[in-house]
């Protein structure tokens, strides 16, 4: 940003008055300026400049002043911008004579770096594949309009379109190039694709062990009905994280942290946003929550009519009794089970921007392709990517719930609640353990539980609102309270 000269009014008048000595001598027109866009409107680039050598008639003995926001910035006749941030600058040039100021306002658009940029989650360690399967790459770049793609295997260029399918029936090591070139610039990515006989399927998912039930906690004089602790807070991007207002953020970039930042929220009744689809937080308590057959767990967020924004609720049981969450998750079913809309081992992966102020890009295990939009008019943090995550993208992965939300007919945006069995998603926020259910959906028996994660359930967004996210202000053993 401009540092400001300023320069005393005062100082000016003794300027015009020391030039003539009081005597009149304007008889001369009024100054005319005279701009290279006469209209006075320039567009340029982040990281530019702007040389502005404004042409003057009728001049003489005047002195000249540069102003921007109603501060003095300059007294010379050609004044250099320096386009270091976006967005939109007002100057204004005056020509001071003593009988007359003249002055020229100018606008000046700032605005984005255009250059693409690639996003492409590729592994440590480069993709591993079995000989004759096919690898589809199908990179997201950002500022691409107009661009030319070249994919090269072993520096041999074999495609010029965004998506490329690798495939070769041989064994070996092989050096994969993508780039993309526009006028504004070129992004380029390398990377390597191992094709062997054997591959470590890291897709693969166990399925969770049943629950041993052998380290039960029972209610003691001093158990709390609330959380105890907060294990672990992953939020996806979205426009609350890293936000100094109503996020409550103040610069959290380390895991720790942002754990505490999650529980000083939810101890002072604030909520605690979870960020777009697969965002989460994980709550131990002090004691084990039986399951009576009855609702067991009170989850309480900041939805109101027409303003669901569904949660998946998760429970574990401590079943290898070492007191951390690192056994296997059950979810608790909700109405749309019964609908059969729901898509569960659904995954996201979100990129980090390249630049402040720009959306965060994702692509699904579907191959679809979006991005979180950046809504700098109401939540104008640099970036919504979350600060303590200092990998280039990050994979979420849950259970995926049909979107509901529409613009009606008045411009609003209606987000309905759906029957039950969801975190913020209306004024009940009750839940059952008898409800759990195993990764393909089948009744799961838990006599108790010890640690519960609630995870944002929709892939979705509402136009100038943004995403949809699951926001959380209680997590509590409804048994101690009912």
């Amino acid at each position: 940003m401009k540092k400001y000269i300023y320069i005393p009014l005062v100082f000016l008048v003794f300027i015009l008055n020391g030039c003539n000595g009081g005597r009149e001598l304007y008889t001369l027109p009024a100054p005319e300026i005279r701009l290279e866009d006469q209209d006075g409107i320039y567009t340029l680039k982040v990281g530019n400049t702007l040389t502005l050598a404004p042409q003057v008639r009728y001049a003489q003995d005047a002195v000249y002043a540069w102003t921007m926001d109603g501060n003095m910035v300059s007294t010379k006749t050609v004044y250099v911008f320096n386009a270091d941030y976006p967005g939109t600058y007002y100057l204004t040039f005056k020509v001071i004579r003593q009988d007359i100021t003249v002055s020229k306002d100018i606008r000046i658009n700032v605005e984005r770096s255009a250059v693409p940029a690639i996003f492409l989650a590729v592994p440590e360690n480069g993709f591993s594949i079995l000989p004759y399967s096919t690898l589809t790459l199908r990179p997201i770049v950002d500022n691409a309009q107009n661009a030319i793609y070249t994919w090269k295997v072993n520096d041999v260029e074999v495609s010029r379109d965004s998506i490329y399918l690798f495939s070769t029936p041989q064994t070996g090591l092989f050096n994969l190039f993508f780039s993309a070139r526009t006028t504004e610039g070129c992004d380029e990515i390398r990377f390597l694709i191992t094709v062997s006989e054997q591959t470590d399927d890291e897709n693969g998912h166990d399925p969770p062990e049943v629950p041993s039930g052998k380290y039960f906690r029972p209610v003691q004089e001093n158990s709390r009905a609330d959380w105890a602790a907060i294990h672990d807070y992953l939020p996806a991007p979205g426009q609350f994280i890293n936000e100094s207002g109503t996020g409550g953020f103040a610069g959290e970039n380390t895991q720790q942290t942002a754990i505490f930042y999650s529980e000083n929220r939810l101890k002072n009744n604030l909520f605690v946003s979870l960020g777009a689809f697969g965002g989460y937080i994980v709550a131990a308590f002090d004691h084990s929550i039986v399951n009576d057959g009855g609702y067991n767990l009170q989850i309480e967020g900041n939805a109101h009519e027409n303003s669901s924004e569904p949660g998946i609720v998760w429970v574990m049981q401590d079943s290898n009794g070492n007191g951390l969450p690192d056994d296997g998750w059950f979810e608790l079913k909700g109405s749309e089970d019964n609908a059969g809309t729901v898509r569960r081992n659904y995954s996201v992966t979100y990129f980090k921007p390249r630049q402040s102020g720009s959306p965060v890009h994702w692509i699904d295990n579907k191959g679809i392709t979006g991005k979180v939009d950046y809504l700098g008019a109401y939540h104008d943090q640099e970036t919504y990517y979350p600060l303590w995550i200092d990998t280039e993208y990050y994979t979420l992965t849950g259970t995926c719930l049909e979107p509901r939300n529409y613009m009606s007919e008045t411009g609003s945006w209606i987000s309905p609640s759906y029957d039950w069995g969801y975190a913020d998603n209306g004024p009940q926020g009750l839940f059952r353990l008898s409800d759990a259910v195993t990764p393909e959906g089948y009744p799961m028996e838990l006599e108790f539980i010890d640690f519960v994660k609630i995870q944002t359930g929709v892939n979705s967004k509402s136009g100038w609102l943004g995403e949809i996210s699951t926001e959380i202000t209680v997590i509590r053993d409804y048994n101690l309270v009912k």
